[in-house]
C-alpha cells in the first residue's frame, strides 16, 4: 500500500463519528483534512513509524487510525467517555497493535514517544484543558496539540520549563452541527496547532 496524505484523508473521512457527543466534555471530532495534515507532518518528522503513540482524548480514534496507517509500533487510544468504546472498536477493528483505555487522563502514567491531543478548550467547563496540558507533557516525548487559538499566549507561557516549542501555527478546524445550540450545519474555527518536545 502506498502511503499518502490524500489517501489517509479519505480513509479518515469514512470513520464512524463520535457517538452521543457530550457538551460538557466538549466532544468534537477532528476533521479529516486537519487530522491527515497533522499526521502526515508527524510521519515526516519521524514521530510515528515504529514509535509508541498516545491518542489522548481520542474521541472516535482518528489519530489512532492515522498512526497505525503510518506504521506506529503501538497505539494507545485514551477516552474517558465509555459511550465511545464501541465507536473506537469499530474504527480500529482488525488492528493488533492498538489498545483502548477508558480512563481519565489524570490517572495515566507511563511513557509514549508521541502524543496527539485535541484538548477540550475549557469553554464549557473552565480549566478542563489543564489536566491534559499538565499530563501529556509528562508522558510524551513529542507532542502534537490542538487548542483554541484564543489561548495561544497562555499555552506558550504554560509550556515554559515543560517543553521546547518546535513550531506552532493557526489552523482551521471544521466543526459540523453537533449540539442543539449549534445554529449552522458547520462552522470553521481558528485553532492553535502546536508541535513541541518535552524537556528532559
Amino acid at each position: 500500500m502506498k502511503l499518502s496524505k490524500k489517501d489517509l484523508e479519505i480513509r479518515l473521512s469514512k470513520l464512524q463519528p463520535i457517538s452521543n457527543p457530550k457538551n460538557e466534555l466538549e466532544q468534537y471530532s477532528t476533521d479529516s483534512v486537519l487530522a491527515s495534515e497533522i499526521l502526515n507532518l508527524a510521519f515526516i518528522n519521524g514521530n510515528i513509524k515504529e514509535r509508541t503513540v498516545m491518542d489522548a482524548g481520542s474521541g472516535n480514534g482518528i489519530f489512532s487510525y492515522g498512526s497505525i496507517y503510518f506504521g506506529a509500533r503501538l497505539v494507545t487510544a485514551l477516552e474517558i467517555d465509555k459511550d465511545q468504546e464501541g465507536v473506537l472498536h469499530k474504527n480500529l477493528s482488525g488492528f493488533k497493535n492498538v489498545e483502548i483505555l477508558t480512563d481519565d487522563i489524570r490517572n495515566i502514567n507511563g511513557h509514549w514517544d508521541t502524543v496527539f491531543c485535541n484538548t477540550p478548550f475549557g469553554s464549557v467547563i473552565r480549566d478542563s484543558d489543564l489536566p491534559f496540558l499538565e499530563k501529556i507533557f509528562k508522558i510524551g516525548d513529542f507532542i502534537y496539540l490542538i487548542h483554541n487559538w484564543k489561548v495561544k499566549d497562555f499555552v506558550l507561557n504554560f509550556l515554559k520549563g515543560r517543553a521546547t516549542v518546535l513550531s506552532y501555527s493557526r489552523k482551521k478546524l471544521i466543526i459540523p452541527r453537533t449540539y442543539s445550540h449549534h445554529e449552522k450545519d458547520r462552522v470553521s474555527i481558528d485553532v492553535l496547532f502546536l508541535y513541541a518536545k518535552r524537556l528532559e
